[in-house]
């Protein structure tokens, strides 16, 4: 699941323009860190708490626009 997941947030970042690195288990972008643990995925953004999300509760639309909040997902 995690690599569907992982698949899936690197395609949206790629289509919407956005500037990332990927580097091992994490993927860098200008508003977050995402790291990709074994049950969760771990949500760092400058000035905000740290978020663990289990992969079975993710909701992509949710998180596409807490890394990225000017793409609009529909």
């Amino acid at each position: 699941m995690m690599s569907k997941i992982r698949s899936r947030i690197i395609q949206f970042l790629q289509l919407s323009q956005c500037r990332f690195d990927v580097d091992g288990q994490k993927i860098h972008t200008c508003n977050a860190c995402l790291t990709f643990l074994e049950q969760a995925l771990l949500i760092e953004r400058p000035g905000k708490p740290s978020r663990f999300m289990p992969y079975d509760k993710l909701n992509l639309d949710r998180l596409l626009f807490l890394i990225n909040p000017a793409i609009r997902v529909h």
